[in-house]
């Protein structure tokens, strides 16, 4: 045997074969002879999506949205007006003498026009109005009085306090004249901030040279999970933060603003399930459902957006006396305008309809997981800055930097606004787990 092959030249032949074993994983040279087997590739994750993690973030990018618009200021306003109402309530009890009457809302029925006790047929005809009471007017009973009235027919009874008037049309005499109308003023001014966001990722050049197994490691990959990053902080955003501008602490000379989400905007309809769900009947929560719908503004139809244990406490008690229409988790190819989450339909006792979307990850937390909300499409609007909207700014290091290190922005700026906050509303609380089912 020649010297070079020798035992004492090729000591790799005296290793033993128990190294060589499988299940000798703590020496780094074993897998040189024994690689260890995937299921799968190595670069492969059996990821735990139950849905679209952004399926709120999709509703309002969807066609559901038509009120997409473009923003020229940080701050802007709106107004949100309803028409007066056609009818008051009497503040005093009215004898069958008196001429002068108290009413809640005098200018319901300015002078000239009539009003109508339906419950009573008693009509009156409005003579003249005294809202500040300077005029010294008080009924039978001594009461202060706003209103000037004579009684045109009816019953001779008094009428209770508290009980509905109805305005009618302004009546004229064959020689009479003509009574002057009110008008309205605009609902009050509603205001929002824009919130501007910026996260970036960094791969070094030495790194961005190296082969990797799939995309592991590569600056395309950081990009895809920065991507991802802002995307679901967004729709947490959207959803919960609250509205606040001031100066920034950590940037001289520099203005901080964040527009306030969802839930925050949401004040006339808010349903208080309670811990234990005793408030979550089906019939409270028809009725509550079916008030979103009261605004002249309203749609015919809303979207839900709920927690995993709501979702299913909604569904179990409105099916009780509703039609429930359980849809599972639709892709793109089956529905268009499937928003890729777990859902149902609720036909409503009116027949109006709202469809229920469960939303994991934005109601992840154990403390959120019986919340949700209720949108109406057509009174959500949605604003950008026009060039600042998930915009890409790549290389943002210094110039020295850039020659081992590249780093990429992604900015973005959005607001959210309710046009009439009634037509939505608010769930809180529900029933969370009695038993651990472990």
């Amino acid at each position: 045997m020649s010297q070079q092959y020798s035992v004492a030249e090729a000591k790799w032949t005296t290793v033993s074969p128990t190294i060589l074993s499988a299940l000798n994983i703590g020496d780094v040279s074993a897998i040189d002879f024994r690689p260890p087997m995937w299921w799968g590739r190595p670069d492969e994750i059996f990821e735990q999506r139950m849905e679209n993690d952004t399926a709120f973030l999709a509703f309002l990018e969807s066609g559901l949205i038509d009120q997409q618009f473009d923003m020229t200021q940080p701050i802007f306003k709106w107004r949100c007006g309803r028409p007066a109402d056609l009818w008051t309530t009497n503040a005093k009890a009215i004898a069958t003498t008196d001429t002068y009457i108290s009413l809640v809302d005098p200018l319901v029925a300015p002078t000239g026009f009539t009003l109508q006790f339906t419950d009573y047929g008693v009509s009156y005809r409005v003579i003249d109005h005294n809202t500040d009471l300077s005029k010294g007017w008080v009924n039978d009973a001594a009461d202060a009085c706003n209103t000037r009235v004579e009684r045109l027919t009816g019953p001779t009874v008094a009428i209770p306090v508290g009980y509905t008037a109805q305005s009618g049309a302004p009546l004229m005499s064959e020689l009479g004249t003509p009574h002057r109308g009110i008008t309205s003023t605009p609902g009050d001014p509603i205001w929002n901030n824009i919130s501007m966001v910026g996260i970036y990722g960094s791969t070094s050049r030495l790194q961005m040279e190296s082969e990797m197994v799939g995309g592991w490691g590569t600056h395309g990959r950081v990009r895809e999970d920065i991507h991802y990053q802002h995307r679901i902080r967004k729709q947490s955003s959207t959803i919960w933060d609250y509205r606040y501008t001031g100066t920034d602490s950590q940037v001289a000379n520099s203005q901080l603003y964040q527009s306030a989400g969802i839930v925050p905007q949401i004040k006339t309809n808010v349903m208080e399930a309670g811990s234990l769900g005793v408030n979550l009947d089906p019939v409270k929560t028809n009725d509550f459902l079916e008030n979103l719908f009261n605004s002249e503004l309203s749609s015919a139809s809303k979207q839900g957006f709920v927690g995993s244990a709501l979702f299913r406490d909604l569904r179990l008690s409105m099916a009780q006396i509703n039609e429930v229409e359980v849809l599972g988790v639709q892709s793109g190819a089956d529905n268009p305008m499937s928003l890729g989450s777990a859902s149902f339909v609720i036909t409503l006792q009116s027949g109006k309809q709202v469809t229920i979307n469960e939303l994991r990850k934005a109601f992840g937390s154990d403390n959120l997981t019986d919340w949700g909300f209720v949108l109406d499409a057509a009174n959500v609007g949605v604003g950008a800055y026009r060039n600042l909207k998930e915009v890409w700014f790549d290389d943002i290091e210094v110039p020295a930097q850039q020659i081992t290190l590249k780093s990429d922005a992604l900015v973005d700026t959005w607001t959210v606004a309710l046009k009439d906050e009634s037509t939505c509303g608010v769930f809180r609380g529900g029933t969370r787990g009695l038993v651990d089912r472990g």
